[in-house]
């Protein structure tokens, strides 16, 4: 029947724009963390869609991953500094020998030779003093300083790419926190959609309940076939079921929304606002000129992609560094002992300046790989901007159709209880059969669920207008 396909194709419609998602951020936490959302009134949580996109904001997860993840892009950048920085190396060394030119050069080094060691004895010279002297100890201690000179670029550069993805890594970040916004109001208006379904069917099931009665009187007075009262009870039947399917979606569409805001409490979620479906009812239409073809230059999913692309570039810098001689300085002194830890018999400085280069097919390959990656970080610039705009026109493109809708909708919805007031009446003067009258119900029905879900629709494109890029956001310079 033609009705059953309405019913269903209203519930496929709103299973298909009920999905919902998840998001970081406000201040002054509340006692309980249902408090985020709303107030609790007779028995359930009525939440308010400012505090469910601010609780959103501040107590998701993946948000909050997604900041430890910028905070571990800036710890990068600032380890990038080590290219530019001294490295301090610190170590105690022992050295245990019977070799006759080591024994000899530790005395000699810790002020320890006597004639003993070159075989002079009272009784003469005794050559194997000098060739077997046995084992003997030394200790160094070592401080030794190391300060980059020249390392052909790799540290500038580095630092510039470090940089670069700490702020690309800002953006993402900042683009998480616009997907979970956007994702809020989804989830609320979700909400919000499914408890307009639920006063629509609510309606119609209380409707189709006066029909069953009249039926049944009709047919105890002669003037119905007992088959209007079995076809309005088959009626009843199925939209009583839709409306239980339609409760489980609030109940899931309010699971979705403690999900996202991260509340675990066990009461239902209900919205502060459903849409309004008087058709006299007044929206704010929207219009072309709004579009601003430079609003995506705001997004800050291209400016990370953008920043992404000059972190590649500079990496090609690093490459070529590594082709470049590195020229460092080098300070170091020992402190020597033959029986002390850290001992300090006798000491020594060295300062000196060397360079170190290598050049090879690795070399070569690094150069390459690096030109190649700037190549494709540029391309997918190019690339994700083309398609920021594609986006843009097709969310305003979309709430204006949703505009439009709406206004359809509400002169199909003025038409369509209009025509169920006749058929109703001309069912009453047998006029008109019970099929009759429960097909114009349903195209009721459906002409009120169309309206509800164009609401829904305007809502949420005029949300996507500025996560999309086609306007400006209201925080832009």
């Amino acid at each position: 029947m033609n009705r059953l396909k309405i019913f269903g194709g209203l519930l496929g419609l709103f299973l298909f724009s009920s999905g919902l998602a998840v998001a970081e951020e406000p201040s002054n936490a509340p006692d309980q963390p249902w408090m985020r959302l709303g107030t609790v009134s007779n028995g359930v949580l009525v939440v308010d869609r400012d505090l469910v996109i601010n609780a959103a904001l501040k107590h998701n997860e993946m948000l909050a991953a997604s900041g430890a993840m910028r905070d571990a892009a800036d710890a990068d950048a600032l380890g990038a500094m080590r290219g530019f920085l001294p490295q301090i190396q610190l170590g105690e060394y022992f050295m245990r020998s019977d070799d006759a030119l080591n024994v000899f050069g530790f005395k000699l080094q810790n002020r320890g030779v006597t004639p003993l060691d070159f075989g002079i004895t009272p009784t003469g010279f005794e050559s194997h003093r000098i060739n077997q002297p046995g084992e003997e100890n030394n200790f160094i201690t070592r401080i030794q300083l190391l300060q980059p000179i020249f390392n052909g670029g790799m540290g500038l550069f580095g630092k510039q790419a470090a940089n670069a993805m700490g702020r690309a890594a800002g953006f993402e970040h900042a683009r998480a926190k616009e997907t979970i916004r956007f994702h809020a109001i989804q989830a609320f208006e979700g909400l919000t959609l499914a408890m307009a379904y639920e006063e629509v069917m609510e309606a119609a099931v209380a409707s189709a309940e006066g029909h069953v009665r009249q039926a049944r009187s009709m047919v105890d007075n002669e003037m119905a076939t007992e088959a209007d009262f079995l076809q309005a009870k088959v009626y009843l039947s199925t939209l009583q079921q839709k409306l239980i399917e339609i409760r489980n979606m609030m109940a899931v569409a309010g699971e979705n929304i403690k999900l996202l805001t991260a509340v675990d409490v066990d009461l239902p979620l209900v919205t502060s606002s459903t849409p309004v479906l008087d058709p006299g009812h007044t929206i704010a239409p929207v219009f072309t000129e709004f579009f601003d073809p430079e609003a995506i230059q705001f997004r800050s999913d291209l400016k990370a992609q953008r920043e992404k692309a000059v972190a590649a570039g500079k990496m090609v810098g690093v490459a070529w560094g590594g082709l470049l001689p590195h020229v460092n300085l080098s300070i170091q002194k020992d402190w020597y002992d033959l029986e002390t830890l850290f001992g300090s018999n006798s000491n020594s400085w060295t300062l000196g300046v060397y360079a170190t280069m290598g050049f090879g097919i690795q070399n070569i390959s690094d150069i390459k790989k690096a030109r190649a990656q700037s190549r494709a970080a540029s391309y997918m610039v190019d690339f994700e901007t083309r398609q920021a705009q594609v986006q843009a026109k097709e969310a305003l493109l979309g709430a204006k159709a949703a505009h439009e809708k709406v206004l359809v909708a509400r002169d199909a919805v003025e038409a369509s209880r209009s025509g169920l007031k006749i058929v109703t009446n001309q069912y009453r003067e047998g006029l008109a059969t019970m099929v009759n009258l429960l097909d114009t119900q349903a195209y009721a029905i459906q002409a009120e669920g169309n309206l509800v879900q164009a609401l829904h629709d305007f809502n949420v494109g005029l949300a996507n207008l500025e996560f999309a890029g086609a306007v400006k956001p209201t925080n832009a310079a």
